[in-house]
């Protein structure tokens, strides 16, 4: 009887790890990069950034419109100019015809072809959008980086919940065997009532504290879906990871995406300070056109004629716009290159901080371990010498809580380590190279 106790509740909760989707760490890494919102949003803006930057090339190239007018009117200038494009002007003594003439209809069809020949503001646009296309791709390639260090905490998180979980089972057992013991001594009159009630306070609470780590568990498989990209699934993991898959890199590496983007973004605002300046330079362009004029139907050709027209434009003042544009632009950089500055300092200081940690962790995993060590033969003992009559139950049940308290401390400390060893990796720049192939690593 005491047997089917125990399977209904390991039956109850077999279905959830069963419907979770096993995966490994690189392929919740890939599904992460390729899935998530957030990176999808970054790579669309990168595209939108590249495409900008055909935009500002395009205008280089000559613009090309087609146009269809109606000028009615009996204005006595507008007329004869609508008699000489129809060219079907006839002169005449009589000043009236041409003070007085009656009301005139002329259909315009134009074909207009306007080319820059020099225009700063043309050159400075497509390196400005150059500049901004390459900040847009190392921002996507940091935003790869963020979601695939999300997806291999929340793996991590489902590591430690499933060895948390373990932990939990053998610690039920062992209270279990405590309150057992305990019930056998007071039966055989060596023991109290009142140990056997404590040690069924101890079963309770392991069993308390089962059902807490395997909700844990439970939120952990689907953090760890939605850090991939799914929505209201669960995802488990294929295998655990070893602090050994996370060899620490060389101390001054850093090729953080978000500092690239941050020094591209100086340099745009660099190109922006440099295309204010030249706003005080001239412009020169070329136009042509084509016409047919009609004075009955639109694209009619009673008469046609071109135009060639090259001219240079130079404005000599502004009312002092271009001097302040220039101040203004000349602010932009400057806060530009601060900005770019305090976060290469603090980038810095976060590579050093997450490499002190792992240090730190390092040790705190060896203690654990060793702690752990102790307190399984310290309960190990405790518990043959209650067999024995040698000891009395508190100190069994504070052994057996120490056991516990190490167990989860030596959980923690393995995971806290990998963490801190692959938070060196996200914080340097270089995690995504750890993990998938030089060919997968761009988003």
């Amino acid at each position: 009887m005491r047997k089917i106790f125990w399977i209904i509740p390991a039956l109850w909760l077999v279905p959830g790890p069963l419907l979770a989707e096993p995966v490994d760490l690189g392929q919740a890494v890939r599904q992460a990069v390729s899935e998530r919102p957030m990176t999808q949003a970054a790579r669309f803006d990168a595209e939108a950034a590249q495409a900008a930057v055909g935009e500002a090339r395009s205008h280089y190239l000559p613009r090309l419109t087609l146009s269809e007018n109606l000028l009615w009117t009996d204005e006595p200038g507008g007329s004869l100019f609508i008699s000489l494009n129809q060219e079907d002007l006839v002169l005449s003594q009589d000043a009236d015809r041409y003070n007085l003439p009656p009301s005139r209809k002329d259909f315009e069809t134009r074909l207009t072809l306007d080319q820059p020949l020099y225009d700063p503001d043309i050159a400075y646009g497509l390196r400005r959008a150059e500049a901004g296309a390459a900040a847009a791709e190392a921002g996507a390639r940091r935003s790869a980086e963020s979601a695939a260090f999300a997806a291999f905490r929340a793996y991590l998180d489902v590591q430690r919940g499933q060895s948390a979980q373990g932990w939990a089972e053998s610690s039920s057992r062992e209270a279990a065997e405590i309150h057992r013991l305990a019930g056998e001594r007071q039966r055989a009159g060596v023991g109290l009532k009142a140990d056997t009630l404590r040690a069924g306070v101890q079963v309770a609470e392991a069993e308390r504290r089962q059902v807490a780590l395997d909700n844990d568990l439970a939120i952990a498989r689907r953090a760890l879906a939605l850090a991939m990209g799914k929505e209201g699934e669960s995802a488990d993991i294929a295998g655990p990871l070893t602090p050994e898959q996370f060899a620490e890199i060389p101390p001054g590496t850093l090729q953080r995406g978000d500092l690239e983007a941050l020094a591209l973004q100086a340099k745009e605002a660099e190109l922006a300070r440099e295309q204010s300046r030249a706003a005080w330079l001239p412009k020169a362009a070329l136009s042509a056109s084509y016409a047919l004029h009609d004075g009955d139907v639109p694209f009619g050709s009673e008469a046609d004629a071109w135009t060639v027209r090259a001219g240079l434009s130079w404005e000599l003042f502004d009312g002092f716009s271009r001097s302040h544009g220039t101040a203004r632009a000349t602010a932009a950089q400057s806060a530009a290159e601060a900005r770019r500055l305090e976060a290469a300092r603090q980038a810095r200081f976060e590579v050093e901080q997450a490499r002190l940690r792992a240090e730190e962790a390092r040790r705190s995993r060896k203690a654990a371990l060793l702690g752990l060590a102790q307190a399984e033969e310290s309960q190990r003992l405790l518990l043959q010498r209650y067999e024995a009559g040698l000891a009395d139950l508190a100190e069994l049940l504070s052994a057996q809580s120490s056991l516990d308290k190490a167990r989860f401390d030596a959980v923690n400390a393995e995971a806290m380590l990998i963490l801190a060893l692959g938070n060196i990796r996200y914080q340097s720049g270089t995690f995504l190279n750890n993990l998938l192939h030089p060919e997968e690593n761009n988003p």
